[in-house]
């Protein structure tokens, strides 16, 4: 199956063996871009599984699957749950100290995809009142996010929130 990305136009072969049986839709990031792109999955490359168990992550007992941002200025570690994070000066993980950090600036997603942990890193105004991203912007390795980005994060990436600098860690 091919699909194309939204955002760079890359042409992406997916295998139909690695596309989730029981699903109607999937996700695959761009190997060129990091954009995050749903996609359907054709009704002749589904089964219905029947009688199947939803899988229920559990970080506390995975030591290597702790998904967090910590603070360079001062280690600070703030850890990240299964769900939606919001980040903020008033928000879920309360980030103390930098003016230039919204009220409810970001969004970190973790969860469970294709057998392993994804965290998806957006600031695309879903959580703000106005619906407008954060004004000072949220930074994924030194570039700004859009407010159609939705990226992958992974180990040791920088993300730069207001003036306030992070290393996202999984391990």
């Amino acid at each position: 199956m091919q699909i194309k990305c939204t955002k760079c136009q890359k042409v992406i072969e997916i295998a139909a063996g690695k596309l989730p049986k029981d699903k109607e839709k999937a996700m695959v990031k761009c190997p060129a871009c990091q954009q995050v792109l749903v996609f359907n999955i054709p009704a002749s490359l589904r089964q219905v599984v029947e009688n199947s168990e939803k899988t229920i992550v559990d970080f506390g007992n995975k030591k290597n699957l702790r998904p967090r941002l910590v603070q360079l200025s001062n280690s600070t570690e703030y850890l990240l749950k299964t769900g939606k994070n919001i980040i903020g000066r008033d928000a879920g993980i309360s980030i103390p100290g930098d003016r230039y950090i919204s009220h409810k600036h970001c969004m970190i997603e973790v969860m469970e995809q294709f057998g392993e942990i994804q965290c998806i890193i957006t600031d695309d105004g879903s959580i703000s009142e106005k619906g407008e991203p954060s004004t000072n912007g949220t930074f994924y390795n030194d570039q700004r996010l859009t407010r159609y980005d939705k990226l992958f994060l992974n180990n040791e990436d920088k993300i730069r929130i207001g003036h306030t600098d992070f290393i996202f860690k999984t391990e």
